[in-house]
């Protein structure tokens, strides 16, 4: 039996290969192999997000298919500060090819996940990490749930780079707040976030733009233009006997923290730490997999409070901003309670070298 399967064709699923790889596993990748292409939004990657990726895939060039970002311009609610802030943008396309032709993705075989049922992954597989919602293949518990923090969403855009700089720009509107980055060096991302999924997401994009003070001057047309949930949210349990999630199946991050892609890399290299030590009986099924859950939903819960704070700071006057707040106060303080009851102490591990310790 292959130890390991992990379900996905995605960031977090590569990365959870790569940090098993690590610790001398193979996995089987479950996907569509019917897909051989990769769709999905721009990313920033900062440099936690770079050193990680450096270490789980160190053959792979990032620079190859990005743009060099060297600064921010933040105007939220104020004027506009300049934050020296080294990242690297690019296509989430360009990304995930890189990571599928590394060398550390080679060594998995990649399987049909359409032509396996629940039982069956459960019956050729010790453990299995859901990266993405595959339907009919992960049996939760009864006691799942979702835990939503608001409704807003992103309206995004591609667009051609005007701006000729190694900058990335925020700023805060009356309704909401709008992200721009070159991508590479003829196009760029636009992003706006609303407190409501509007019924025309190109026309309200336009009106965020008509709002704008600085980013507008870079923007002359829409491209594509999409939208997406980007409100918070936690599946809860993250994981149980024989399986975890990672990425947006357990957890999502909102865009305005920058942090969703560090998070995810942190959360499959702690996956792959918790299925070793599982695997090699370093530590009980239960106090890793309560560990798992545990140090991830902290995380979680103090992502949602600088969330909070830092939409407060501009929009605690603003109505549909002001549901949004307290719907993540709400998941903060009922998260907080779902913890103490459990009483689990995150200190009693540590991760090391990608293997949990005992402290």
């Amino acid at each position: 039996m292959t130890p390991v399967a992990v379900v996905g064709d995605s960031l977090s699923a590569y990365a959870v290969v790569a940090a098993l790889a690590k610790l001398g596993y193979d996995c089987d990748l479950l996907c569509d192999p019917a897909k051989s292409h990769f769709s999905g939004r721009s990313l920033v990657l900062n440099d936690i997000s770079e050193t990680l990726l450096a270490e789980l895939f160190p053959d792979v060039n990032l620079g190859v298919y990005s743009q060099r970002l060297t600064h921010r311009w933040v105007r939220w609610g104020t004027q506009p500060v300049q934050v020296e802030q080294p990242a690297l943008a690019i296509r989430s396309h360009s990304l995930l090819e890189l990571l599928r032709n590394s060398k550390v993705m080679q060594h998995s075989r990649v399987i049909d996940a359409n032509q396996l049922t629940a039982q069956e992954i459960s019956q050729n597989y010790a453990w299995t990490v859901y990266t993405r919602h595959k339907q009919g293949a992960i049996a939760l518990p009864k006691s799942s749930h979702s835990l939503v923090g608001g409704q807003r969403v992103m309206v995004t855009a591609e667009v051609q780079d005007t701006s000729k700089s190694a900058h990335a720009y925020i700023e805060s509107l009356a309704d909401g707040w709008l992200f721009y980055a070159p991508v590479d060096r003829s196009g760029a991302m636009l992003q706006a976030c609303l407190p409501i999924t509007p019924a025309n997401p190109r026309r309200a994009l336009l009106e965020s733009l008509y709002q704008s003070t600085t980013i507008s001057a870079f923007v002359n047309d829409l491209q594509k233009v999409d939208c997406f949930s980007s409100a918070p949210h936690l599946q809860w349990p993250l994981c149980g006997s024989g399986w975890l999630m990672v990425g947006e199946p357990a957890i999502k991050i909102d865009p305005v923290s920058g942090e969703g892609t560090p998070f995810a890399l942190r959360s499959a290299i702690l996956a792959g730490a918790v299925i070793d030590a599982i695997l090699s009986d370093g530590i009980p099924d239960i106090s890793a997999l309560s560990h798992y859950q545990t140090r991830l939903t902290h995380s979680f819960i103090s992502h949602v409070r600088g969330c909070i704070q830092f939409y407060r700071e501009v929009f605690s006057t603003n109505l549909a901003w002001l549901a949004e707040i307290n719907q993540m106060i709400d998941i903060a303080e009922t998260l907080s309670t779902q913890l103490e009851q459990q009483a689990v102490n995150v200190l009693n591990y540590h991760l090391m070298d990608f293997k949990l310790h005992i402290r």
